[in-house]
């Protein structure tokens, strides 16, 4: 069997993508052999492997480095080969190159794969990748889309499009009425407010997002026509857990959700797989262990997110003021508000703590050191710092954030969202109070770090594999809905065969 995963050029995709690439080697059954093929973007292929890429002209066919652990790694062209520039081209332009030059070549690579003797079997891909499943259809294998977001967002973008539960209303009114409660069942903790931003605001990715939407359900019907069947919903991969979301993946009708995460364990050494070159891991890994347990605010804003001057510096007095120790993630991309520079440049970071560009955060995340992550909560993000057990004071930006950041406030309890000033900045006073509100000795802050360590260990049960023969609570485990996923597309594929055997 070989899985052509396909990506989109951002770190939030990759990650996930390529922690589910090894996840389904590894959910092999005895005598059936598994390959990968990590599909993404040229620009993002040779930011990941510096070097190894650089001569990957067009890309199609070009694998660059197989990891070990059963993954290749080759490259499409997206349109953006020297990477896409926002302040150059908007959204929608974006979108427009990507699905006009995008099935071409992602074709050319599953052919260029054929002829080294890996023919396609399964096409899994991400967000803003319909046309992957035209090009699986022309295979004739089978297309399956991996959400890389929680359930509840998933369910929220359904209903919307939909036309259900006042959700289009509620989007629309956040302004006037911002605590309004979405009333999708299942959902009913979010508010307006809570919301993507892809809803409560003008988007260029709205109608792609309701593309993929719409090439999901109508994949399916297609595939039921073709097979004679009727009713069958369509499948999708979501990264979360069956334990953390429950009335999420039940709120969805139309789609059949198969949780296979968290997908947040990487191997010690990844040989790459990061758009962002870390700093010295031993550098940062040393400086952890001289601090005591629990200790240590760890403040990462994520792959995407250019803060403003006076935001870092808000969290610059954050982290003056109380005085704990510190691990700061700072892009290049990010210095000055953007501005580039030398390390850490018009920062001047208070002492006793480290600035980095960037930085293993699964690894930082699981050391004992950490007692507090400041994050942007992205989705990659949120599910690390739950694996991990580690409280989270939350400062969402866009996207599926504000809704990320409600369910670990108000459904898991693990953390507190810092709320924002007029002008969309998180003053230093509020992220001190949410330092507080996790680290302090207050009943409260307590209350969230025990309900954090309840969360790592339910997720802790969520990967474990030694557990697939038996669900936990109910909960079936990530590698039993992953090795069920597989036999479901391994019998695809000898009913292929024997179709193809008897028109032979």
């Amino acid at each position: 069997m070989h899985f052509l995963i396909v990506s989109g050029a951002a770190q939030g995709q990759i990650t996930p993508a390529r922690r589910l690439a090894r996840a389904l080697v590894a959910a092999a059954e005895p005598g059936v052999i598994i390959r990968a093929t990590l599909a993404v973007p040229l620009s993002a292929l040779r930011r990941m492997f510096p070097g190894k890429a650089a001569g990957a002209a067009a890309g199609e066919g070009a694998v660059v480095l197989s990891d070990g652990a059963g993954v290749d790694y080759a490259a499409f062209t997206d349109g953006f080969d020297d990477g896409f520039q926002p302040e150059r081209c908007d959204g929608a332009a974006f979108v427009g190159r990507l699905q006009l030059v995008g099935p071409a070549s992602l074709a050319r690579l599953a052919a260029a794969l054929r002829a080294r003797g890996r023919p396609v079997t399964c096409v899994v891909y991400t967000l803003l990748l319909p046309f992957a499943t035209a090009v699986a259809r022309d295979l004739d294998v089978p297309a399956y889309f991996f959400w890389t977001m929680p359930a509840a967002v998933l369910s929220v973008y359904y209903h919307y499009f939909h036309g259900r539960h006042g959700l289009v209303d509620a989007a629309a009114g956040v302004r006037d009425d911002p605590n309004r409660r979405v009333q999708v069942p299942g959902l009913e903790f979010l508010r307006a407010r809570d919301l993507p931003s892809l809803l409560t605001g003008p988007s260029p990715y709205l109608p792609a997002f309701r593309e993929m939407f719409h090439v999901v359900e109508a994949t399916a019907a297609a595939s039921c026509h073709a097979h004679g069947q009727s009713g069958a919903k369509p499948r999708v991969l979501v990264n979360t857990f069956d334990a953390l979301e429950p009335k999420a993946l039940a709120s969805v009708p139309g789609i059949d959700l198969i949780p296979v995460g968290p997908m947040v364990t990487d191997t010690e050494a990844d040989g790459g797989g990061d758009l962002f070159e870390q700093d010295d891991d031993a550098g940062y890994m040393q400086w952890l262990d001289k601090q005591r347990d629990a200790s240590v605010v760890y403040v990462a804003f994520g792959s995407l997110a250019v803060l403003s001057p006076r935001q870092l510096e808000e969290i610059r007095h954050c982290l003056e003021v109380t005085g704990r120790p510190f691990l700061w993630v700072v892009r290049r991309d990010n210095r000055d508000g953007g501005g580039g520079g030398g390390a850490a440049t018009g920062l001047l970071p208070p002492a006793g703590g480290m600035v980095v560009e960037w930085c293993s955060q699964a690894r930082v995340l699981a050391h004992r050191a950490v007692g507090c992550f400041v994050t942007h909560c992205g989705w990659n993000s949120t599910l690390e710092t739950v694996a991990c057990g580690v409280p989270a004071v939350m400062a969402p930006q866009w996207s599926d954030q504000a809704t990320n950041a409600r369910m670990a406030e108000a459904r898991w309890g693990v953390g507190v969202r810092a709320e924002t000033a007029a002008d969309g900045t998180v003053l230093s006073s509020e992220l001190s109070r949410g330092i507080d509100a996790v680290m302090g000795d207050s009943d409260g802050a307590r209350a969230i770090r025990r309900r954090a360590r309840t969360w790592k260990a339910r997720a802790a049960m969520a990967l474990d594999a030694a557990a697939d023969d038996a669900e936990v609570d109910g909960d079936a485990t990530a590698a039993r809905n992953l090795r069920r996923f597989v036999q479901g597309v391994r019998s695809r594929e000898r009913e292929r065969e024997q179709k193809q055997a008897g028109q032979s």
